[in-house]
């Protein structure tokens, strides 16, 4: 029987050890990764047909994450609306609390309303004309506009100011029950956008610059919407034309525009202050209705914030499960590989040192 013996060469010897060695180093330096970071280091490959349902896992997780970023943002953009329509309420309520005491005859302290009542519309049109990361709150669906033109400033669309609106209307303080119920026919119709007369001087078209109302054909426009789960979403939009917000300007306006206290028939006195009043209350109770709905919608987006935090800790903890390493198990293969890359550097240092002169 013959035997035959296959030689390998040094350089052979050399080069296998080489291989060795990187191999082992390039194991060491995963192990290294994750046993500093908790997690695998090549997540695809160890996972293998796995992979597919952590991949599914982490988009769902990320649209998770999405939705309770913009809920966060949303929960501060309602308290900023919130905000805005509780300083128009009490602007309102302080104007009123006045017209209510000079409501049937003037008294002391009716002087005084005027100047009030365009303060108030002031601070209303301020309030109206928040703004949040950029974007106006009571603007609508047109949010990159400012909601309300301030009530001496003209309108570049309409080459009018509020102000000048209304003053075309009541010029004089009326002097008559009829010429009083005239005036307030027309106010009610400018800020119902339904003046014909001069369409320019519609609330729609001077003092407001958002999204309207209703479309040419009268049907509702859009509001503004948010989604705050997958496949659910909420409108919120409050604008600044709606009703409550349009009476309380008109109600102001009254008492603004004149001097009350310079209408010398009762009856018209009365008819004006009433008008006035009742615009502003209504207005009010309105603006609190409308306070009560962001309070819901608050809570709408804090119950929805809680579930997509639940579900979210759900798919951390499965994602964690496809993807962490045991710490203990990848320390002792650290130690195994470290001590296995240690011994062949012995060997390739030992197998360097080798020459024909060690055997001679």
């Amino acid at each position: 029987m013959t035997f035959f013996t296959g030689r390998v060469s040094t350089l052979q010897i050399s080069r296998f050890g080489q291989g060795a060695v990187q191999r082992t180093s390039t194991r060491l330096e995963r192990a290294g990764v994750e046993v500093s970071t908790g997690r695998r280091a090549d997540i695809f490959r160890d996972l293998g047909p796995r992979a597919a349902s952590d991949l599914a896992l982490r988009a769902r997780e990320n649209l998770v994450q999405t939705h309770i970023t913009s809920n966060k943002v949303l929960e501060n953009k309602l308290q900023a609306m919130l905000d805005a329509v509780e300083v128009v309420r009490e602007s309102a309520s302080s104007v009123l609390g006045g017209a209510l005491a000079n409501l049937k005859q003037p008294m002391t302290s009716v002087e005084a309303l005027r100047m009030e009542a365009r303060s108030a519309i002031e601070a209303v049109t301020a309030a109206l004309n928040t703004t949040f990361g950029g974007e106006s709150l009571f603007s609508g669906t047109a949010s990159g506009v400012t909601a309300l033109t301030a009530w001496s400033e003209v309108n570049p669309s309409t080459g009018v100011s509020p102000e000048m609106v209304v003053q075309s209307i009541v010029s004089t303080p009326p002097a008559s029950v009829a010429e009083a119920q005239s005036m307030i026919a027309d106010l009610d119709a400018v800020f119902d956008s339904s003046y014909s007369a001069d369409p320019a001087k519609n609330f729609e078209a001077t003092f407001f610059n958002g999204t309207p109302q209703f479309d040419s054909l009268g049907n509702p426009m859009p509001r503004v919407l948010a989604q705050i789960e997958p496949g659910r979403t909420l409108g919120y939009g409050v604008q600044a034309n709606d009703t409550a917000f349009r009476e309380i300007l008109k109600g102001l306006a009254m008492l603004a525009s004149v001097d009350v206290s310079q209408i010398t028939d009762p009856e018209a006195y009365a008819t004006w202050m009433d008008a006035a009043a009742s615009a502003i209350s209504e207005g009010s109770d309105l603006a609190l209705s409308i306070s009560a709905e962001i309070g819901f919608n608050q809570q709408t987006v804090s119950d929805a914030l809680d579930r997509l935090e639940a579900i979210s800790m759900v798919q951390k903890d499965q994602i964690a499960a496809y993807e962490n390493v045991d710490p203990y198990e990848a320390a002792t293969r650290l130690n195994s590989l470290k001590t296995q890359l240690e011994a062949s550097y012995s060997v390739s240092a030992q197998l360097a040192r080798l020459t024909i002169l060690n055997y001679l």
